[in-house]
């Protein structure tokens, strides 16, 4: 679980390194494709079936589209912004969103701790988006829009996922949705642009090999397997080691300059996902 983490928070420093090589459409195609055939081999290892029921097709579409948003919000935040900063943000704000939207339009009910969870949380997204900056076309240039839309993106992908957990086995689910992803990448690709990814160097090749086999398709996996084997609730507090990962290999790889307000916000926001995430006695 903490090797799966800290891939996790290597992934939004592999994406910053990613920035200059070649366009959006083209990384997103290579990411679900080799994310996909990495997939294959563990499938065929437990015998886990690829077939699929209409009902799972309808999950794996939505799940596929959503998933497309995500990583081009991903990917156009990183090549404008700090990945660092990226990074806390979107981590510590999905789970947050999340909530909200369940709370509020699909169980509609929300105790007080939620309420204060949800207040805090938002309070810590706002002071790592600098808020008082708040002005669209800035927030355009540092990529802090692209952050909140990757986030909002997210909703979608984790309430979908926990609706189609019923009807599908989750690698299956995670297969065909990597597949039918990088079809929707592919078709707005160009393959000239796909070509030339041949004559690229090793620095390109390592990084989005890190970002599609070990970061999509085996961190995903040891995520999903610790769920089954530790509860969901234990498993998603080792998610609180992202951001800091995320911030040390910043530092480390881009020499990101860490702001004070990052590191208030990101622990406003952690709070917040523990107390949301924290169930009554």
């Amino acid at each position: 679980m903490v090797l799966a983490m800290v891939t996790w928070g290597y992934s939004w420093t592999s994406a910053k390194i990613l920035g200059p090589y070649g366009d959006v459409s083209v990384k997103l195609f290579l990411r679900f494709f080799l994310a996909s055939i990495a997939l294959i081999p563990i499938l065929i290892k437990y015998k886990i079936p690829f077939i699929l029921n209409k009902k799972g097709l309808q999950f794996i579409l939505i799940n596929a589209f959503s998933l497309c948003s995500y990583n081009y919000f991903y990917f156009r935040s990183t090549h404008m912004g700090l990945a660092g900063a990226g990074g806390v943000l979107v981590t510590t704000l999905n789970p947050i969103l999340t909530s909200t939207v369940v709370f509020f339009f699909i169980e509609r009910s929300v105790s007080l701790k939620d309420i204060i969870g949800l207040a805090i949380g938002f309070i810590g997204g706002s002071i790592i988006i600098r808020f008082w900056e708040m002005d669209f076309d800035l927030m355009l240039k540092s990529g802090n829009i692209f952050y909140i839309l990757a986030s909002l993106s997210w909703v979608s992908v984790t309430i979908n996922s926990q609706k189609a957990k019923e009807d599908i086995h989750f690698l299956t689910y995670s297969f065909w949705s990597f597949a039918i992803a990088a079809i929707f990448s592919l078709s707005v690709c160009n393959w000239s642009g796909i070509s030339i990814t041949i004559n690229y160097d090793w620095i390109f090749w390592v990084n989005i090999l890190i970002l599609s086999v070990v970061v999509m398709a085996f961190a995903n996996t040891m995520y999903f397997f610790a769920s089954s084997k530790i509860g969901a609730v234990k498993a998603s507090s080792f998610i609180f080691v992202v951001p800091l990962m995320t911030i040390i290999f910043s530092k480390i790889f881009l020499n990101e300059k860490i702001r004070l307000t990052t590191l208030i916000g990101g622990c406003l926001s952690i709070i917040a996902v523990y107390m949301i995430n924290k169930k009554n006695k």
